[in-house]
């Protein structure tokens, strides 16, 4: 009898733990989009606050499952090296302007990027390589007349 009393504290106490663990684990996927480091960037006359992902990891997670940006926030995606990097709206709940940069300048935009309602997802290429890609609220580029050629300068580190 005895026994069967400490069988059922371990099971007791390792699903407490594992329940634990579960809830932690929901708390830090809830949270997550406040830990990725934030910089301030201009794109034309506008300041902006971007969340960076430079890490392959925070690249893949990009902005699925994220709250939608208010006017003045994105994300910057930061890449080893220049290239023809794709995007496309996996568990994305609002539509962005994609806005391909090179050498500090805009290099092709992909404004009003809708939300996916089908299994089939589009990709978004530029037509140009690009080392970094800033997401934002869409329409943000069309409010404020961005284009292509416009200077985006890093204004935080």
């Amino acid at each position: 009898m005895e026994t069967i009393r400490k069988k059922l504290n371990i099971k007791n106490i390792l699903v407490i733990v594992c329940a634990a663990l579960f809830v932690m684990f929901l708390a830090y996927l809830k949270t997550r989009e406040y830990l990725l480091p934030k910089v301030v960037v201009q794109i034309g006359d506008q300041k902006v606050v971007v969340e960076v992902a430079d890490s392959p990891l925070a690249r893949s997670r990009g902005l699925s499952g994220h709250a939608p940006l208010e006017e003045n926030q994105g994300m910057l995606f930061i890449f080893p090296k220049p290239d023809r990097h794709q995007f496309w709206m996996k568990d994305m709940k609002f539509p962005i302007d994609i806005v391909w940069l090179n050498d500090g300048r805009v290099v092709d935009v992909a404004p009003d990027v809708p939300v996916s309602v089908t299994k089939d997802l589009p990709v978004y290429s530029p037509r140009l390589p690009a080392s970094s890609v800033l997401e934002l609220r869409a329409g943000f580029m069309v409010r404020h007349g961005i284009k292509i050629g416009d200077v985006v300068e890093l204004l935080t580190k």
